[in-house]
């Protein structure tokens, strides 16, 4: 914590005309407050670290086969199951849901058997996944958490 008083003893210092003094305490004060700002910093980021673990911690569904990221009612994803689970990186899966593949890891996934339910949004002509988000059964919703350093 910064000495506040040491603002005082600096400006009686020039007061009483021992300038080179005051210099020197007024420099110890200046280093003082840098490394103060540094330290704050560092703890800003820190925090932001944790508060995006959280939030993936929140809103990352695992479906069995992928992961999705959940915001609001938007369903983000699919997200490359191998990449999440060995270096903790949410790479967006490409291609047709029957064929998607990581751009990453270069993984290939050809889906045949049905998406699970609580994934599946359908539409009134029978198409499915319009990329908005059905809250499945709260039994369904537990993310599978997988710490992101090993």
């Amino acid at each position: 914590m910064l000495e506040y008083y040491r603002f005082k003893s600096v400006l009686d210092l020039f007061l009483k005309g021992r300038e080179t003094e005051a210099r020197e305490e007024l420099s110890a004060l200046q280093r003082r407050y840098v490394a103060l700002c540094d330290e704050n910093l560092a703890y800003k980021m820190q925090l932001q670290e944790y508060e995006d673990v959280l939030y993936l911690a929140r809103n990352l569904i695992f479906d069995g086969r992928f992961y999705w990221l959940v915001t609001g009612s938007i369903r983000q994803g699919p997200f490359c199951p191998d990449c999440y689970n060995r270096d903790g990186l949410l790479m967006r899966l490409s291609g047709e849901p029957e064929d998607r593949r990581c751009s990453y890891c270069r993984r290939g996934f050809h889906v045949h058997e049905e998406q699970p339910a609580f994934m599946a949004t359908a539409l009134a002509d029978g198409s499915t996944d319009t990329g908005v988000y059905e809250p499945p059964p709260v039994e369904a919703r537990k993310a599978k958490i997988i710490s992101f350093h090993r």
